[in-house]
C-alpha cells in the first residue's frame, strides 16, 4: 500500500511546487562553493514517458510543469551532475519557467543541493545541466529567466 502511494505523493508534490508563472517565495539554498560541473560533456538524458504538460511551444516554456519523475530521469542519465550531487529522497519544490527548471535534493545529514535542468524541444526531453550549493543558476540560466525560478534568486 506505501509503495502505491508514494509515486502518487511525489507527483502531487512535485506539480505544487513547479508553476510556469511566477514561483512562490522561498527560501534560498545553504551557501557553499561546491557545484557538479554543466551538462556540455556528458550523456545525453534519455527519453521519459512522461511528456511535460503543453501550454505553448518548448521555446516558450511549454515544456511546464514537469515532475519529480522525468526531472530525476534527466538527472540520473547526466553522469556528471548525478555522480557530484547527492539526491536522496528525490527532487522537492521544483520551479519551472519558459524550458528551464530548479529543484531542490533531499540527501541525509547534508546540505541540501539545487539542480538546474533545460527542456529540449527538439528531442522533446529534459536534460540536467548543472548541480550544487550556491549560484548554480549564474552562467547557466538566462538573466530574464533567473528571477522567475525558485532557487535562482
Amino acid at each position: 500500500m506505501t509503495r502505491a502511494l508514494l509515486p502518487i505523493a511525489v507527483a502531487a508534490i512535485a506539480l505544487a511546487g513547479c508553476s510556469s508563472e511566477d514561483p512562490a517565495d522561498t527560501t534560498a539554498a545553504p551557501a557553499s562553493t561546491s557545484t557538479a560541473p554543466a551538462a556540455g560533456t556528458s550523456s545525453a538524458a534519455a527519453p521519459s514517458s512522461a511528456a511535460p504538460a503543453a501550454s505553448g511551444s518548448a521555446a516558450t516554456g511549454g515544456s511546464c510543469p514537469v515532475d519529480a519523475a522525468t526531472l530525476q530521469k534527466a538527472f540520473q542519465a547526466n553522469a556528471e551532475v548525478a555522480g557530484a550531487i547527492i539526491l536522496g529522497k528525490g527532487f522537492k519544490d521544483i520551479s519551472c519557467y519558459q524550458g528551464y527548471a530548479t529543484a531542490l535534493t533531499q540527501p541525509e545529514a547534508m546540505d541540501t543541493a539545487v539542480v538546474v535542468f533545460k527542456y529540449d524541444g527538439t528531442n522533446k526531453v529534459w536534460k540536467a545541466l548543472i548541480g550544487g550549493t550556491d549560484n548554480v543558476c549564474q552562467d547557466t540560466v538566462p538573466a530574464s529567466i533567473r528571477p522567475k525560478l525558485k532557487h535562482c534568486t
